[in-house]
């Protein structure tokens, strides 16, 4: 069950059965529709989702528009805000479907980290792979037309690169963000629309897939 998850990938079967022994795990089954993390709480310890998927929701610094995401398991919840100057969630979660998560505390991550060279590596990785993928954000090329604009604005705000997201936008605050006009905005929407890529709803933009959106 362990080697299902990034941090314990690689592991020997020796090391396996010490950090079983040793170790102090949470287990945790949710029925659907629990909310079990909220924006703004400390991290004290990493949530492992080991089956299911789960939804994540991110609010805008100015609260006007809000993102939520399906993510399926298995997936590790934000292990980069363990560390660092700001130690706290950025998004809110809920469970979709029946999930089954692993918790393990701080201080348990601390003794895994020094004990275990292959778990220090795999979270340092794991974290260092989130911010070379940020930072290279900032250097790619602005898309020229309109409608490559906005889905570059759906790939920056999700957390994963595909499956189902949901923006709770207006158009109006869409076309501020992008510095265009609303009828634009509308328009290369409502083509997207016409492709079968996104679905339209009063303030309410559906994505079925974002990787169909990305190709």
């Amino acid at each position: 069950m362990l080697l299902k998850l990034v941090l314990f990938q690689g592991m020997s079967s020796r090391d396996m059965a010490q950090v079983i022994e040793h170790t102090k795990f949470g287990f945790h089954k949710f029925l659907p529709g629990r909310p079990f993390i909220t924006s703004g709480e400390t991290v004290d310890q990493l949530w492992f989702l080991l089956d299911g998927h789960i939804i994540s929701t991110a609010l805008s610094d100015d609260g006007t528009y809000a993102v939520m995401e399906h993510l399926p398991g298995p997936y590790l919840i934000e292990p980069e805000r363990i560390f660092g100057l700001t130690q706290r969630f950025s998004h809110s979660y809920r469970t979709a479907v029946p999930c089954s998560f692993i918790t393990l505390d701080k201080a348990e991550v601390m003794n895994l980290s020094d004990e275990f060279l292959i778990f220090r590596l795999n979270l340092l990785n794991y974290i260092s792979t989130q911010l070379q993928k940020c930072t290279h954000r900032a250097w790619q090329s602005k898309p020229q037309h309109l409608e490559h604009r906005i889905i570059r604005f759906f790939e920056s705000h999700s957390l994963r690169p595909a499956g189902e997201k949901h923006f709770k936008i207006k158009m109006v605050r869409l076309a501020d963000e992008l510095n265009d006009s609303r009828l634009n905005i509308s328009a290369a929407l409502n083509s997207l629309q016409d492709k079968g890529l996104i679905n339209l709803r009063r303030g309410l933009i559906d994505i079925p897939a974002l990787e169909k959106l990305l190709m």
